[in-house]
């Protein structure tokens, strides 16, 4: 007798009654909320591809069909066409959730590049939903980016100083076979110089010389942007967290604080964050539908315009200050450390100096300093200028003073920002596994970083309601869309019958 678990079921046996898919997937699994969140949306009305199929021609596959396989795939962790072709086969929540449909990997990815752009719209639908769930706090949200590697190599990534090394290189050569070519008769040839034939030197000498040619004009595209990328022509090299550099594309996203959901996305080829804190609050703002937010972020966004930007939109920002280092290196010195006197219009430096504006009332920029600078002992430990410390007070000086006068009231609040924003990337790049683009180009690169964020929020909705009632949630969500679209149509009918009837009164 047997002492181990063993199974009754014989491979070769024929079963009495026929093995249904509905009873192998359980009543929580999550492939049932994907199937209903996808059967309740109009396609049609988003644009999809075939939502609408011709009368004539092939069948094509159900768009809807091809938007669960996505779904599922990144919500697994599968995003390659090929890997999903092989999922489909043998997969039993594929084979139920798609019907035992089997597309090819061509068609796969065929649904993906022509329906790419369309996918804000799945993620705005589900954002819809959970606004009506009441998961939004629709009160603070904290704005960061994170870089993902882009569909490049390094050594695809083409800056000025790698280009002329290349350019360089390539010149050496053609002159080194040019000069073989020369001598290639002479018969005092030393013998450590490696033999060619003249074909082959001359085949040669033309690859270098079409190389040359070719870098030339990519030298040119250098010159211009600072950098080409031959295989995504839009990505750009960045610095990653690992203090190395990769060809990546930053996303920016716009966490709510209440369910660390997130509200709004964005990709960008810029490494840096400035210039992105209004568009981002902002659109997430619309997203909420609110006459006022607070907003969180780091450093790299402090920017003057934004903040004025965000003021007149009523979006309140806590943002931390950039603190320049002085020049001299003493931190005793920097310009946090020289206070500023409102009454008075002027600065007090560390060492109690007063520092005037100098400045003529017309000028933008005002200028301040102070007549003791030159004699005060502490002047090479203060500036390196010669003519002493000089502060120049921007345009955007007073609304950088109420950001920094809130930071300095909010830091409790300002803490929170990383535990809240930080969150949707570490799951993104460790538990799904996201840490780069499969597409290239910034259209494509949105269409899916919006996957990778709709999978995230359905993720942490499933977490926190359960499918049972988000299924619930889904299917009243729709329901109510329909009756209130239904009234739409129904009033604006009304309407137009009203407004013919007034027009016929007033013609008799």
């Amino acid at each position: 007798m047997s002492r181990y678990i063993t199974s009754h079921t014989n491979r070769n046996q024929m079963n009495l009654m026929p093995m249904s898919l509905d009873e192998m997937i359980g009543e929580d699994n999550p492939v049932r909320v994907i199937d209903v969140f996808v059967n309740n949306l109009d396609l049609n009305k988003m644009g999809f591809k075939y939502a609408t199929p011709k009368t004539t021609g092939r069948k094509p596959y159900n768009p809807a069909d091809m938007l669960k396989l996505y779904l599922y795939g990144y919500f697994n962790g599968i995003r390659t066409s090929r890997k999903l072709e092989t999922e489909c086969k043998r997969n039993i929540e594929l084979m139920w959730l798609l019907q035992e449909l089997k597309p090819d990997y061509r068609t796969i990815a065929d649904f993906r590049k022509d329906n790419i752009s369309l996918l804000k719209n799945i993620f705005k639908h589900f954002s819809l939903l959970c606004n009506d769930l009441g998961l939004y706090g629709k009160e603070i949200i904290a704005v960061d980016g994170s870089k993902f590697r882009a569909n490049n190599a390094r050594k695809k990534n083409l800056t000025k100083g790698k280009i002329e090394r290349m350019l360089a290189y390539f010149e050496q050569a053609a002159e080194r076979y040019l000069e073989l070519l020369e001598h290639s008769d002479d018969k005092d040839e030393k013998k450590n110089t490696p033999t060619y034939t003249k074909e082959e030197l001359q085949e040669k000498l033309s690859n270098a010389t079409q190389r040359i040619h070719e870098l030339t004009e990519i030298k040119q595209r250098v010159d211009e942007t600072g950098e080409v990328s031959l295989t995504d022509h839009e990505a750009r090299l960045m610095s990653a967290n690992n203090m190395g550099f990769d060809v990546a594309y930053n996303m920016q996203t716009a966490v709510d604080a209440k369910s660390h959901l997130i509200v709004a996305m964005d990709v960008i080829n810029n490494p840096a964050d400035q210039g992105q804190l209004y568009k981002m609050a902002s659109q997430a703002k619309q997203e909420l539908e609110v006459d006022e937010l607070t907003v969180l972020a780091d450093k790299g966004y402090y920017t003057g315009e934004c903040l004025e930007n965000c003021e007149h939109d009523n979006i309140t920002t806590i943002v931390s200050k950039q603190n320049p280092p002085s020049s001299t290196g003493n931190s005793k010195y920097r310009l946090d450390n020289f206070k500023y006197d409102a009454a008075n219009d002027c600065y007090i430096c560390p060492e109690g100096k007063t520092l005037y504006n100098v400045s003529s009332d017309n000028t933008k920029d005002k200028l301040y300093r102070s007549k003791s600078c030159k004699t005060c002992p502490c002047k090479d430990e203060c500036t390196k200028n010669k003519r002493g410390r000089q502060i120049i007070q921007g345009k955007y000086h007073e609304v950088m003073a109420r950001t920094d006068g809130r930071l300095a009231n909010n830091l409790k609040l300002y803490k929170q920002r990383q535990m809240i924003v930080e969150h949707p990337f570490g799951t993104i790049k460790r538990t799904l596994g996201y840490t780069y683009f499969l597409l290239r180009g910034m259209e494509k690169v949105k269409g899916e970083a919006v996957m990778h964020c709709l999978v995230y929020n359905l993720k942490h909705v499933l977490k926190i309601l359960g499918t049972e009632k988000l299924i619930a949630a889904i299917k009243r969500f729709f329901q109510l869309l329909l009756i209130m679209a239904a009234i739409f149509i129904t009033n604006r009918q009304f309407g137009s019958i009203f407004r013919l009837k007034r027009c016929r009164f007033r013609t008799a």
